[in-house]
């Protein structure tokens, strides 16, 4: 019988486009733009599971933490320090710890209204985010179960750029990926901030 031996490069090229190659990807990271990358590919699949699954993703039977959970569950599988309700200026919904000081972060909100998804990102911007190297990235992951969510993140942004002057917003909502990107200056730093804003599609109402 023959052993075979893989290398770490060939391990990662041969799971490619997998959860699991973004696992690795993060763990071989050489710096904190590799890191962020590679959690923001994972946090898609996870949330893909759940879009697979929206059947089973009642919004009225499944709470904001019951799918965060979820989504940390996932990645600590994978290997990766993930923890939910960890403090860190309070109960962050998600952070992620890596090499070299890396801390990556997520609030996440069933949409409800838009004052609901503000109340999130001033939490990930001025609460649990510090803003220094490596910890100058996070998400705002948004639970939708309304119908054409591509336009519900379309109003986010367009809320998100009235209600902060000094955030600069992309200028429209990613089609592929249903996510757009803000960045703005940390109060605690002044080095800018990125967050990506992300929105999972759990509307399900088969008509047969």
């Amino acid at each position: 019988m023959s052993i075979l031996t893989f290398t770490v490069d060939q391990l990662i090229k041969s799971e490619a486009g997998t959860a699991l190659g973004e696992a690795l990807l993060f763990r071989s990271a050489s710096n904190h733009k590799e890191r962020a990358r590679a959690i923001r590919k994972l946090v898609d699949y996870c949330c893909n599971e759940f879009e697979r699954n929206k059947h089973l993703k009642k919004q009225k039977e499944t709470s904001e933490d019951q799918l965060t959970v979820e989504i940390v569950s996932q990645m600590s599988l994978l290997g990766i320090d993930a923890a939910h309700d960890k403090q860190q200026g309070g109960h962050c919904d998600i952070l992620v710890s890596g090499r070299e000081g890396f801390i990556w972060i997520a609030e996440a909100k069933k949409h409800s209204d838009y004052a609901w998804l503000d109340k999130g990102f001033k939490q990930l911007s001025t609460r649990y985010s510090t803003g220094v190297d490596g910890q100058d990235t996070g998400d705002i992951i948004i639970y939708c179960w309304a119908k054409s969510s591509a336009e519900v993140l379309e109003k986010w942004r367009c809320e998100l750029r009235d209600r902060h002057k000094d955030v600069c917003v992309d200028k429209a909502v990613c089609q592929t990926s249903l996510t757009f990107n803000s960045a703005h200056e940390h109060v605690a730093t002044s080095r800018q901030f990125q967050t990506r804003h992300k929105i999972v599609s759990l509307h399900f109402e088969p008509e047969a």
